[in-house]
């Protein structure tokens, strides 16, 4: 199967508090109710069209790639703080633009980082905030914290020595099918992916969009960020789809949602037999839970 993105109803080119550019881009059925959506380090959120194209006829949707990440362009400027102050420009931008609406938030990985600070510095925005595996980072003293940063820290060792550019894009989808998280995507996506991260060269070769030492900066900062600290205020307001934690290898993120569940009384829903990508895994079932909570917080 081939994934093709379509073209979007619009574009914001939107300038960040810096001089950064980020580039939103707006699909869907524009009389719906919002759905934003974004992406995890090192990914774009076009890679995640296996599971957001379920959302085209029912909903408003805009989709953003996090700074130096897939549509944007190159900017030295790469934190969480910035990202945080990123998110609130571009709801301002998304409600000048095309009026306020009742706006679910869907985020993966990094950008569910980012939306936790985002409610912590500028207030919660959404009618329903759902949160795709994030990567907390329990305080010091709590059991996870150990095992936590440490596989941040291994992350952004990894991204630091990871090739940087490719002889075309088919290198790179080959490498996605091996891997032990990510040869469990849908037919198509790996080969999706590996086009939305790049950019082509004249020879025919193709770069990663984001650097690996920015990724490999973004895994160190997310090891003791503080967005562990905004789950009791939100708690009852979060919904955590994550990884099936109860599987023998089962990687932090889900481990971390599953102590946010018992700790906090967060919903939390696992999906069986699925790694970090669970959007790329199993995008169907995925979308059949998000609909579920969208319905219990009002959405029709």
């Amino acid at each position: 199967m081939e994934f093709r993105v379509p073209e979007p109803l619009a574009v914001l080119d939107l300038t960040m508090l810096d001089g950064a550019l980020v580039r939103v881009r707006r699909h869907g059925n524009s009389l719906r109710p919002r759905l934003i959506l974004s992406h995890g380090n090192g990914f774009a959120i076009d890679g995640y069209f296996p599971f957001w194209r379920h959302f085209l006829p029912d909903f408003d949707v805009f989709v953003f790639d996090q700074r130096n990440h897939g549509w944007n362009p190159r900017h030295d400027n790469h934190t969480l703080s910035q990202m945080t102050d990123d998110l609130e420009s571009i709801l301002r931008a998304i409600e000048a633009g095309f009026g306020r609406r009742q706006t679910a938030g869907a985020f993966h990985s990094l950008s569910a980082t980012v939306s936790l600070l985002h409610s912590m510095r500028y207030g919660f925005r959404w009618a329903a905030l759902i949160l795709f595996d994030p990567p907390l980072a329990p305080p010091p003293g709590h059991r996870l914290h150990s095992s936590v940063r440490k596989f941040e820290l291994t992350l952004s060792g990894w991204a630091r020595r990871r090739p940087q550019s490719f002889a075309n894009f088919g290198e790179l989808a080959a490498y996605f099918k091996g891997t032990r998280r990510m040869r469990h995507w849908v037919p198509g996506a790996a080969e999706l992916m590996a086009r939305s991260i790049t950019r082509a060269a004249p020879d025919g070769s193709v770069s990663l969009v984001c650097p690996g030492a920015f990724e490999a900066d973004i895994y160190l900062q997310n090891s003791d960020s503080a967005a562990w600290s905004a789950i009791p205020a939100l708690a009852k307001d979060l919904f955590i789809v994550c990884s099936d934690f109860n599987t023998p290898h089962a990687d932090p993120p889900g481990l971390v949602s599953r102590a946010v569940q018992s700790e906090f009384g967060v919903r939390v829903v696992p999906v069986p037999k699925t790694g970090h990508l669970l959007q790329i895994e199993q995008p169907e079932k995925v979308e059949a839970i998000v609909r579920d909570h969208l319905r219990a917080r009002g959405f029709e």
